[in-house]
């Protein structure tokens, strides 16, 4: 019977079903069962969106995976300051792009270099779209292009300035002041500077020691501010090294000015350093999510993109697979989200997302770090034993002795659902507190269902372990078959996670360097180079 079970549980996943379906079925399956569980991980986006929604607005998951998936209503607040640099004394025209830090903006400073800080009139409705959304390579710029274009734009055909004018278009009739997107650290395109924004202040700064180059003050968008760091060399292909040696400096220092003046490799340095100030939780601050109109590509409902990126890895997972019937429909539910009434009261979503990264991350890592040291077997698996009584202390509820009372000087052995109800007490922890989910919204619903999805793997696999470990001192000659057992679970699970957070330069860094990822457009040329962790204090040019 659990074997026929299984089967129609499996052909069930692969026809591709609901997220919703997966959980009806796994609730009618053995909850602990591992066959059904990895059936439902290779079926299930649910990790996808839980990671991706754990990571919006934080620079290192979106530097991780350029290629963006979601779109999320946002707010930037009055008082938040805008920063644009441009070589010119006259305000900028809109459409425009602005940094939220100055050290963003100054990368695009040139001699004169004028900085125009912004403050919003009023509180300021835009879209947030995540991965590394400025870059100009295929993939990362996919959900902008649907939403704002109905197609994509190949990297060849790109213009940065029309590509800002098809999101006013798109944006304005829905109240949205522009976006917000990253690029080495966060910006804004806003439409309609005169109305949205009041300046601040106007100022002349020292210029960065700038290289000798031909600017062409007739090249087409001359009239427009620098949108790409690296069109700060002008004619610059994606294989053209930025600034080769050697430079003369095209301008002289300001009068009264001694010694030298910053360099174009220490202000991009210093530019990208800003962008890791938002690196992990709570990311940039300075933009306000609407977490109950948040629009997932992972969501199950799109099908065609779910089929596409079957069996890619998750750097290669686009939207170019996209139907026209699920363009259509990704379009529809963002003009929907983006013109309903607004809620009177909202769910803080992102504190229940975080607190499962908190609780599980670096404990996950602890244990498959233990389960590696080269220790007697029988001192790991105690170790182990130890960590997970802790992990689960929560949700370790009494277990019910077999037969109505003990025996004096026997040993007992709990009930049979025991392991079970730790389970099922674990799994349904983080969201337990929305006692009604009819007044979610569809995207709210999604995103219940996704930490619902992650919470679960987490909790089966972490209970499967200590019903093996729960009685392991009195099996110690099974020790060593134990811990590779559970090398392999952690181990898997970890890998089907995938946060963010456990992408780190280990050994840490010494004083004086930074863990940098590879950063677009400096070092990201093609859009697929591997993104990795290591240790420095400046950005190869």
């Amino acid at each position: 019977m659990k074997e026929l079970r299984y089967l129609v549980l499996t052909s069930t996943f692969v026809l591709g079903t609901t997220y919703s379906s997966l959980v009806l079925a796994l609730n009618n399956a053995r909850k602990l069962d591992k066959p059904t569980r990895d059936v439902f991980r290779q079926n299930t986006t649910a990790h996808f969106v839980f990671s991706t929604v754990s990571g919006l607005l934080q620079h290192w998951p979106n530097t991780i995976y350029r290629n963006g998936h979601t779109f999320a209503p946002a707010t930037i607040p009055r008082g938040t300051l805008l920063h644009h640099v441009r070589w010119e004394r006259h305000p900028p025209p809109s459409p425009e792009y602005f940094a939220f830090d100055f050290d963003h903006s100054y990368i695009f400073s040139d001699a004169p270099t004028f900085v125009y800080t912004y403050s919003p009139a009023r509180d300021l409705r835009v879209g947030y779209f995540d991965g590394t959304g400025a870059s100009e390579h295929e993939g990362p710029r996919d959900l902008q292009d649907i939403i704002f274009n109905g197609q994509f734009i190949p990297p060849a055909e790109y213009d940065p300035w029309v590509h800002a004018e098809s999101m006013c278009v798109w944006a304005k009739p829905l109240g949205l002041a522009g976006i917000v997107r990253m690029e080495p650290s966060f910006e804004a395109i806003l439409c309609d500077i005169n109305s949205d924004l009041d300046l601040v202040s106007e100022t002349e700064l020292v210029s960065p020691e700038m290289p000798f180059r031909n600017r062409n003050p007739h090249a087409p968008g001359s009239n427009r501010s620098i949108s790409n760091p690296r069109q700060i060399q002008l004619g610059a292909s994606e294989h053209t090294p930025i600034f080769p040696g050697p430079t003369i400096p095209a301008h002289p220092a300001p009068p009264g000015w001694v010694g030298k003046q910053r360099t174009i490799p220490d202000v991009i340095f210093e530019a990208v350093r800003a962008g890791m100030w938002h690196n992990h939780s709570p990311g940039e601050t300075r933009v306000l999510l609407d977490y109950s109109g948040i629009i997932s590509a992972y969501d199950e409902e799109y099908k065609s993109l779910a089929r596409g990126r079957r069996g890619l890895p998750r750097p290669e997972h686009r939207l170019s697979s996209i139907s026209l019937e699920d363009r259509e429909r990704i379009r529809r539910e963002a003009h929907s989200v983006l013109t309903r009434a607004p809620r009177e009261t909202k769910i803080n979503w992102q504190p229940i997302f975080q607190s499962v990264l908190d609780r599980y991350g670096a404990r996950l890592e602890d244990l498959n770090h233990t389960l590696y040291q080269e220790l007697d077997p029988v001192k790991v698996v105690a170790t182990v034993r130890q960590k997970l009584l802790i992990i689960l202390s929560p949700h370790m509820v009494l277990p019910q002795v077999k037969g109505r009372k003990k025996l004096a000087g026997k040993s007992s052995e709990p009930d049979n659902d025991w392991f079970e109800r730790i389970y099922e007490a674990c799994a349904s922890h983080p969201t337990s507190g929305i006692l009604d989910r009819s007044a979610l919204t569809k995207q709210e619903r999604l995103l219940a269902s996704s930490i619902d999805g992650v919470q679960g793997e987490i909790c089966a696999t972490l209970t499967r372990i200590w019903r093996s470990a729960f009685d392991s001192e009195d099996r110690a000659v099974f020790a060593g078959k134990m811990v590779l057992d559970w090398r392999i679970e952690v181990r898997e699970l970890m890998k089907w996670l995938d946060w963010h957070i456990w992408v780190k330069c280990d050994p840490p860094c010494k004083p004086g360097l930074l863990c940098v990822l590879t950063t677009w457009p400096w070092e990201v040329l093609t859009g697929r180079e591997e993104v990795v962790p290591n240790c420095r204090n400046y950005i190869p040019l």
